[in-house]
């Protein structure tokens, strides 16, 4: 029987057939066992008795493979051998009726010949190999051998079919996983060759896979790392130390393909393979995190800078306000005694007004860098005579060198036009701080030599200022300080020398405000150049000599006004009683809100009310409120102590026409009287 012809040709036909593809040899061995046989219809399943499921392996049916659907011959294959564990055979038609009890089969008269075998491939798993035959058959022995060997080889192919099937469904997971990582992989030979990269290394090198397959390490590193390696043999002394056993992680610099450099983090290891060893490289771009580090790092730095700013500024601060106030408490307490001359008194007395004012700047330093900070600083916009308060600037910067007994040091004024008036539209008030704070800047590093302010001819839309010094100079590794607030560039060369530290700062922040730019020029020993820039006036060469009063410029003769001074102190009534007593103004005190409204009901000549703000009974808001409803056109001036711009808004809502800030300067006070007059 084992030489059976058929068998013989059966054998010959799936050696004829056979392939290394599980699947397509399953079919070759069916279609030789049809072929061989000449059966109307093979079918070949796995049964799962657990559950009765029925998986369909290959189906053969009148002369071609087929998808079988429910309820046909295969399922009749199937359900026959759910309770028959042994090889079957049924010649008959007749005795086939046993088995159709199901009504599975649809043509079931017309069959006439069964054979089937069946093979456990698993815990409950079992693969069937059915024929199906409509005329009877009496080769049943051969039939039987024949399906026999076939099962046997189907089942080899099965259990072969089986295992590819799991390693192709982890290789595509490891795929998957693979090429959807979120981390770049490199996969190199024993040669140090690239094999194999997944997406991620495409999206980084800004290539597409066949431009780096192919490739070595060092084909996409710039020529040397950061530390002055060079990439090639760096990188193979790493590769080395991990096929030594030893994994690595490191940063390395690469270059796309683009010429850009990028940098990333690289986990470098190795596995083991029948074909040898394998190293893969992990890479996370960090080009962003080390930016962010940076910044962090930067904002660190820049946070202790600033506190070592501030810390010095407090100490000095301290210094700054306690010497002034050492002579105005010491030099008051002498005054007090009975002996000291008129003579003394009179020097004391020029010595306390200096230290005021000298503390007083201290404060208007701070308020102003405080307003800054929160963007309520104040920029009043009008139109003035340039030269004029160039003039005046000059007269208080000389006031402030005699006051230092700087002897040996000329100061000039250089005017960039040479016309008598020139009118531009700014800020003044802010025009003349920056000035100033520039100017005695100056005075504290120039001991002989020179100072020399004033502007250039105007020209492209702008003007340019300067103040030029023989001074120290500025040393080149400080210089980032100059406009740093609290900062002060020279904290050990003259420690005497006055100032809180945020002149320059202030400078800088105002021309910014008033729509300039500021910059310096200096050479350590030799002197130091600030220039700042203003807006220029449109008709820059305007000469025109108008009437109107300019910044500084007013009459001083109000005789026949009546001037009220509403304050409940009445040593700032009597401060500007003197004040006005030149002007021959008649002067009216009330001492608060509800007695300033009853004499404007009493006097409706009136020329102007001066009115403080903070008054018992009623403040200056409501006062105001009610003098502006009982004489519309009556010009209120606020005078107040507190600089916010909260307290200014309000005084001008409740019907004030100007403000002014207390203490108050006599140029100012007179200046918004004539223009509101």
């Amino acid at each position: 029987m084992q030489n059976s012809k058929k068998l013989n040709i059966f054998c010959s036909k799936v050696r004829q057939q056979i392939s290394v593809h599980p699947l397509q040899n399953i079919e070759n061995i069916i279609f030789a066992l049809h072929q061989t046989l000449d059966l109307s219809a093979v079918f070949l399943g796995i049964l799962d008795l657990t559950q009765y499921k029925l998986t369909y392996r290959s189906s053969f049916l009148h002369g071609r493979f087929v998808q079988m659907e429910p309820k046909n011959h295969a399922d009749f294959c199937m359900d026959i051998f759910k309770d028959t564990k042994e090889n079957l055979i049924v010649k008959t038609g007749p005795e086939l009726k046993k088995y159709l009890t199901n009504n599975l089969l649809f043509e079931s008269k017309l069959l006439r010949y069964f054979v089937g075998s069946r093979h456990l491939i698993g815990q409950d798993k079992w693969l069937v190999l059915c024929g199906l035959d409509f005329k009877n058959r009496t080769d049943s022995d051969e039939v039987s051998l024949l399906v026999g060997e076939a099962s046997k080889l189907l089942v080899r192919e099965e259990m072969q079919y089986q295992k590819e099937r799991v390693i192709t469904e982890e290789l595509e997971r490891y795929k998957a996983v693979f090429s959807n990582a979120t981390d770049g992989i490199i996969l190199l030979d024993k040669s140090n060759t690239i094999t194999e990269i997944n997406q991620k290394i495409c999206e980084m090198f800004l290539c597409d896979r066949a431009e780096i397959i192919g490739k070595h390490p060092a084909d996409i590193s710039p020529k040397t790392q950061p530390d002055g390696s060079l990439s090639d043999e760096k990188g193979r002394e790493l590769i080395n130390r991990v096929l030594s056993g030893v994994p690595q992680r490191f940063y390395w610099q690469h270059k796309r393909m683009d010429g850009s450099i990028f940098e990333a983090e690289v986990s470098l290891g190795f596995s083991s393979l029948n074909t040898g060893k394998l190293v893969h490289a992990l890479l996370r771009d960090v080009t962003s995190t080390k930016k962010t580090e940076q910044s962090l790092i930067d904002a660190r730095l820049k946070a202790e800078e600033a506190d070592k700013l501030k810390s010095a500024f407090l100490a000095n601060m301290s210094h700054e306000i306690r010497t002034p106030l050492n002579s105005i408490i010491g030099f008051s307490e002498i005054m007090l005694d009975e002996e000291t001359s008129v003579e003394e008194k009179h020097q004391f007395l020029q010595l306390i007004s200096s230290a005021g004012k000298t503390l007083l700047q201290l404060i208007d330093d701070i308020i102003d860098i405080s307003k800054i900070e929160a963007g309520q600083i104040r920029i009043s916009i009008s139109e003035f005579e340039l030269h004029q308060l160039l003039d005046e600037i000059l007269i208080n910067v000389r006031n402030e060198q005699k006051k230092r007994e700087k002897k040996h040091i000329e100061i000039r004024l250089r005017k960039g036009l040479e016309i008598e008036n020139f009118f531009i539209e700014s800020d003044p008030f802010r025009l003349r701080q920056i000035m100033m704070n520039l100017l005695v800047n100056a005075l504290k590093f120039v001991d002989t030599g020179f100072i020399e302010f004033g502007y250039t001819q105007p020209k492209g839309g702008l003007i340019q200022f300067y103040v030029k010094d023989t001074g120290v100079g500025i040393e080149r590794d400080k210089s980032h300080l100059i406009f740093q607030r609290f900062g002060q560039v020279d904290s050990t060369y003259k420690r005497n020398l006055d100032g809180t530290g945020l002149g320059l700062a202030i400078c800088h922040s105002l021309t910014e405000l008033l729509g300039g730019k500021i910059w310096f020029d200096s050479e350590e020993g030799k002197g130091t150049t600030f220039y700042f820039t203003l807006p220029a006036p449109k008709d820059f060469a305007k000469l025109e000599n108008e009437e109107s009063v300019r910044y500084g410029k007013f009459n001083k003769n109000w005789s026949g006004f009546k001037f009220l001074v509403a304050d409940d102190v009445k040593a700032n009534y009597l401060f500007l009683k003197a004040v006005m007593k030149d002007t021959a103004a008649q002067i009216l005190w009330a001492k608060n809100g509800t007695e300033a409204i009853e004499i404007v009901g009493r006097h409706n000549d009136l020329s102007l009310v001066l009115m403080d703000i903070r008054m018992p009974e009623k403040d200056g808001y409501e006062a105001s409120r009610q003098i502006k409803q009982m004489n519309p056109k009556l010009p209120i001036i606020a005078q107040t102590a507190f600089a916010e711009t909260e307290n200014q808004k309000a005084a001008l809502e409740a019907g004030c026409d100007e403000y002014i800030t207390k203490p108050i300067s006599l140029t100012e006070l007179l200046s918004v009287i004539n223009k509101l007059l």
